[in-house]
């Protein structure tokens, strides 16, 4: 039981499963949506107790509300499970992208900084971030989520064959 629950990856319908229950779940428990870019606004907030003009509406009232809480899990259960699984408590190991790069440290976090902020940027562009667009958005038919996440996948699916062919060496688009 504890190899199928903590060790051993779990198959994507049980994951889809329980993310699919979540969302009514904090409906009920919280009357509130599924999204994480409200609790990495919260944490922008409360690192660099920024005076920007959006962090300071309602939606990021409650500082130190459950979505920061989520966030710190999602962080602290990959800690844990990578462990459990026999992993480094600390690695910069991420198979394809860094056995082909071989890029220092500073550039992998210059990199994958680059890149949040970029994402931080488009799920505020968007009005949300892909989870709180795709599962909690499109389970609630929202119009604006269904055409949001159909420029997620086409644009990410473009993005991630642009870093292959080009910055992975995995041949022409």
């Amino acid at each position: 039981m504890y190899q199928a629950l903590f060790v051993s990856t779990w198959p994507w319908w049980a994951g889809g499963i329980l993310i699919g229950l979540l969302v009514p779940a904090l409906y009920y428990f919280h009357n509130t949506a599924l999204g994480v870019s409200t609790g990495y606004g919260n944490l922008v907030k409360i690192i660099s107790r920024s005076k920007l003009p959006w962090l300071q509406g309602k939606k990021f009232a409650d500082t130190w509300g459950w979505r920061v809480f989520f966030i710190g899990g999602m962080i602290l259960g990959a800690f844990v499970a990578g462990r459990l699984r026999g992993g480094p408590i600390l690695t910069r190991e991420m198979t394809l992208f860094t056995e082909v790069l071989n890029w220092p440290f500073l550039g992998y976090a210059v990199f994958f900084f680059t890149g949040g902020l970029l994402l931080g940027l488009g799920a505020r562009i968007a009005g949300g971030c892909t989870s709180g667009h795709s599962i909690h958005g499109i389970a609630n038919l929202h119009k604006s989520s269904i055409i949001v996440t159909i420029l997620f996948l086409i644009f990410g699916a473009i993005a991630a064959a642009f870093l292959r062919a080009y910055l992975l060496g995995g041949g022409a688009l």
